[in-house]
């Protein structure tokens, strides 16, 4: 159920191979042991207008959208599994960043077709 969402910098489409962008981050949270991987829905969202401060630093933001009930331990070892396998895809200067935010209960619907 977890929906990974990632946001990057459109400079960077040159410089990495998005699919294996996708499959690290998506690959990183099942090999939590949190989330079966059928259940993990990964997805890029580029940016080609952005800023870093006061660069024009390319980025790289996770948002891992999940149930709650998961520990804060639980979250934290996952951020940290994430960013560093994401981290270790890059060799030059880049802003890395991971949140995994609780999706609300009382809205969240889904239907399967």
């Amino acid at each position: 159920m977890p929906h990974c969402i990632v946001e990057y910098a459109k400079d960077l489409e040159t410089d990495i191979d998005l699919t294996e962008l996708m499959t690290t981050a998506h690959f990183s949270i099942f090999s939590s042991g949190i989330f079966e991987e059928e259940d993990i829905k990964t997805r890029l969202i580029p940016y080609e207008v952005y800023r870093t401060g006061t660069t024009a630093k390319p980025f790289v933001h996770i948002t891992l959208r999940i149930l709650p009930g998961r520990s804060d331990q639980q979250k934290d070892t996952l951020s940290e599994l994430i960013l560093h396998n994401v981290a270790s895809m890059f060799h030059s200067d880049i802003a890395l960043s991971v949140e995994i935010e609780d999706i609300n209960l009382q809205s969240y619907r889904k239907y399967v077709v």
